[in-house]
């Protein structure tokens, strides 16, 4: 089958995109042709499609003022966007689209070229931006239940997007105009992946029909048998089979941003002094990490590193409250045999159980207590259960045989 992947950035800038390049790699390891459209940048990696990528557009400090203007304007409409698209369809000719994170930077306006030719379009859902203009669908700690019913206004009124009446403006503009004016997404899509049961709920909740969805949890690569992966084979990696964490630090990895609770995560820390907090990842939002007490800030890893860093580590852990659509680094926490430690919100339910395989707390003071209990020996975890248990559940053998036949069926 030939296979036109989309996502707005062809290097692992978080989760997302690692499992659109992961997806790639399976792909084409199961005997597809795979094609990619994204957006220039430097940080890309090679690609023979390359010259078919958009210019690139931005909102951050890193973008000039005209990357950031046209970057405006391609939320509502593009014309570069509509020629290469259209080039990449001519020139590959795909049985089929499986999109990813398009917004902004590539423009949603390419899923009705990608429909004339008449081809099967299915989206991986990341995050929420199909149904509200905030992404994370999160707002002043809670879960944000503004703009229900299409009520986008209601974005602008309670500044959901950053705190900013103007991103808000903008953000309120594009959802009237791609869900309420052009219905860019009923229109073209005819199968939304929800990475999680609580996605599906999510989606059905904000309108949309839960027989276009279908629920597959992500999978990750953890066998020599199996393509270029993130982790070594674990069972080479790990000597000590029960963890009790004491004497290790707990690792963090992602993005580095008080959306994720890093700034928590780091006071926490700070006070505690039972373990180091490392930091593995991208600083966002002007954090500052450098000279804290019981925090060390490792940069972006490499692959190879990072291995190393997970090996070592006593757990992993997250101090996002977000309602997560999934749980990438739960995943690959417990592939690599390390319990996760966070906050029971969004998915992180449906892959870790509570002494087993890691600890969802309802609060701070039960995360903080948990953490205490792990230094003291007093809560232990069988590193080699954790990973056969993951090994089973989030193979990568599995998933793709559930992806071919989910595309099969669309392609008939």
């Amino acid at each position: 089958m030939k296979i036109l992947e989309i996502n707005k950035f062809y290097f692992p800038q978080g989760g997302a995109d690692k499992h659109f390049l992961d997806v790639v790699q399976l792909l084409e390891s199961r005997g597809h042709k795979t094609a990619v459209f994204s957006m220039a940048h430097p940080r890309n990696e090679k690609s023979e499609w390359e010259k078919y990528f958009l210019s690139p557009v931005g909102y951050t400090s890193t973008y000039s003022f005209w990357e950031k203007v046209k970057g405006i304007g391609r939320m509502f409409y593009s014309i570069e966007a509509k020629r290469k698209i259209n080039k990449i369809l001519d020139d590959f000719q795909p049985d089929l689209v499986h999109i990813h994170n398009i917004y902004h930077q590539l423009s949603p306006i390419i899923l009705f070229e990608i429909k004339k030719r008449n081809l099967p379009i299915v989206i991986t859902v990341h995050d929420y931006k199909l149904v509200n203009p905030n992404y994370n669908l999160y707002l002043n700690g809670k879960i944000y239940q503004g703009c229900k019913e299409g009520k986008y206004w209601q974005c602008l009124r309670d500044k959901c997007v950053k705190n900013s009446y103007l991103k808000s403006f903008l953000a309120m503009l594009e959802m009237y105009w791609h869900n309420k004016i052009l219905k860019t997404y009923e229109k073209n899509i005819d199968l939304y992946i929800a990475p999680s049961e609580f996605v599906k709920n999510i989606l059905v909740q904000w309108g949309i029909d839960k027989k276009k969805i279908k629920v597959l949890p992500h999978f990750s690569f953890f066998s020599q048998t199996e393509p270029k992966n993130n982790f070594a084979d674990t069972t080479l990696l790990y000597s000590n089979v029960v963890n009790d964490g004491r004497g290790k630090y707990g690792l963090y990895l992602g993005r580095i941003s008080r959306a994720k609770g890093v700034d928590w995560l780091m006071n926490i820390f700070e006070n505690m002094n039972v373990f180091q907090l490392y930091l593995a990842g991208s600083v966002e939002d002007d954090l500052n990490v450098e000279g804290r007490k019981n925090v060390k800030y490792l940069g972006f890893l490499d692959t190879k590193k990072l291995e190393e860093y997970i090996k070592n580590s006593g757990f992993i852990i997250s101090g996002s409250r977000l309602p997560e659509t999934f749980g990438l680094v739960a995943l690959e926490a417990i592939t690599a045999g390390k319990p996760f430690l966070g906050f029971k919100s969004g998915a992180y339910s449906e892959i870790i159980q509570n002494g087993f395989n890691g600890f969802l707390a309802e609060n701070e003071e039960e995360l903080k207590e948990t953490i205490e209990k792990i230094s003291r020996g007093e809560i232990k975890f069988d590193e080699e259960k954790i990973r056969q248990a993951a090994r089973e559940k989030y193979n990568a053998k599995q998933y793709g045989a559930t992806l071919e036949k989910i595309f099969q069926l669309l392609t008939k």
